[in-house]
């Protein structure tokens, strides 16, 4: 009896698993722009390119780099091609080949994505904490009486 439990609940979970192809949900943690080769570019028209080429001739082309958040490991990524993901969303993942493919609620199809470097979560949050630990602390000013007063602005 304990054996045909064991197969019905088997059965019933690999359609779920077959929806989902074995990815992975992560948080979009992070969003900076970065100079790339131009092989390496985000491609040219559309709205985010135009974002990035900034409209003047002269100017380094930019890549996209994102930083997704799994329970256990931190991934940075640079998609293929250009893609807005919003800071606190979630998206499927899924490590292929050397890639990771990256799924959101309304594209059709899956995004190729460059790993350029994974950590664990653990290392992750520590290097954060460092990153805060390294940024100055903002000036206090007090009167003669000890009262903590704005600081005035110096250009």
């Amino acid at each position: 009896m304990k054996t045909c439990w064991i197969l019905v609940l088997l059965c019933s979970s690999l359609p779920a698993l077959a929806l989902s192809g074995g990815m992975e949900k992560a948080t979009v943690q992070s969003m900076r722009k970065v100079p790339c080769m131009e092989t390496q570019s985000t491609g040219h028209g559309g709205f985010i390119s135009g974002l990035l080429d900034g409209g003047s001739p002269g100017m380094v082309n930019e890549c996209i780099e994102y930083e997704l958040r799994t329970d256990k490991v931190s991934y940075i990524i640079r998609p293929n091609r250009a893609i807005l993901l919003l800071l606190g969303g979630n998206v499927l993942i899924k490590l292929a080949d050397s890639e990771l493919l990256l799924r959101t609620s309304n594209a059709p199809k899956d995004i190729r994505c460059a790993v350029l470097a994974m950590s664990l979560r653990s290392e992750a949050e520590k290097r954060d904490r460092e990153r805060e630990r390294a940024r100055p602390a903002p000036p206090r000013c007090y009167t003669e009486s000890g009262q903590e007063i704005p600081c005035p602005y110096e250009p």
